[in-house]
């Protein structure tokens, strides 16, 4: 009998645990996540709407005037080239990344796979050199462009991407490669394969993770960057969607609506390479995140 009624009584407190983790998990979520809430009815609502203090929080209405307007560049848009700016956007992010990864991959493997003089201060090196804010490397770093001419160029931010996605990128192909058995590399090597052929016929395969997370962080991280462009960047061709619509925002009268639809579409490529590489993300900063 009183081992029925201890067990009634862990299994009532269990689910009171249960439900108050639950309700609180909700709550959480919800605080999280009204900043999107709030764009996404910002985005379908009309600008007087919004600028009126009794704004209701439901959706009362779904109007996708302000996205037309923003993607074709017509109405209160007329000078948004939103189309140019993701295009802009794409070819930066996509190219610096790939540069990022095959560096960070070739240096990353040098310092999990090869002992020699200062190996480790240089892995601890290239993590301190992140840790520096970009807005202090601004000014020289806009000074270098100026002086190779490339100012107001694509390559520009580019170079930049790089130079600040780099030292996270090694450090994680670093810790990854690390986890990996080093007898695969030499059982590969045994039967005849070079060391670029190991690397390329077991370790790539195997790093797949750890490389998609990597590629991911440097998409968002470029993606997501805004003193870069806004320093390098003045012609409104070249600019990226991450400061293309800010030319909605005046003294006079801002369309919040249709900055409100921007940023809705300019936050959809995120969304989209996080649901189609959530798998190998999570599995790819697990493994890169362990010290080594």
């Amino acid at each position: 009998m009183l081992n029925n009624s201890y067990t009634l009584g862990m299994k009532k407190r269990k689910l009171i645990t249960n439900i108050i983790f639950y309700v609180v998990l909700i709550l959480v979520i919800c605080i999280l996540d009204f900043p999107v809430y709030w764009m996404i009815k910002c985005s379908l609502a009309d600008v007087s709407d919004i600028m009126n203090r009794d704004v209701s929080l439901a959706i009362e209405e779904v109007d996708f005037t302000a996205y037309k307007h923003v993607w074709n560049g017509t109405g209160f848009a007329s000078n948004l080239f939103f189309k140019q700016y993701m295009l802009n956007s794409f070819i930066v992010v996509l190219t610096s990344s790939c540069i990022s990864i095959v560096l960070a991959a070739l240096a990353g493997y040098s310092l999990a796979r090869f002992r020699y003089k200062f190996r480790k201060g240089i892995a601890q090196g290239i993590l301190y050199v992140y840790m520096f804010p970009q807005m202090i490397l601004t000014t020289p770093l806009l000074t270098l462009v100026i002086k190779m001419g490339l100012y107001n160029s694509l390559w520009s931010l580019i170079i930049v991407f790089c130079t600040f996605s780099l030292p996270y990128s090694i450090w994680m192909m670093r810790s990854y490669f690390s986890t990996l058995p080093m007898e695969l590399e030499e059982a590969a090597m045994v039967d005849g394969c070079t060391r670029i052929g190991a690397i390329r016929r077991i370790m790539m395969p195997l790093s797949l993770p750890g490389i998609v997370a990597t590629i991911t962080y440097t998409f968002v991280l470029g993606w997501s960057n805004v003193i870069y462009p806004l320093a390098f960047i003045t012609k409104e061709s070249k600019k990226l969607v991450s400061i293309g619509f800010t030319s909605l925002i005046s003294e006079d009268a801002t369309q919040w609506n249709g900055v409100m639809a921007a940023a809705v579409l300019s936050s959809l490529p995120v969304i989209i390479v996080f649901l189609f590489l959530q798998k190998y993300l999570v599995g790819g900063l697990a493994s890169g995140g362990v010290k080594s």
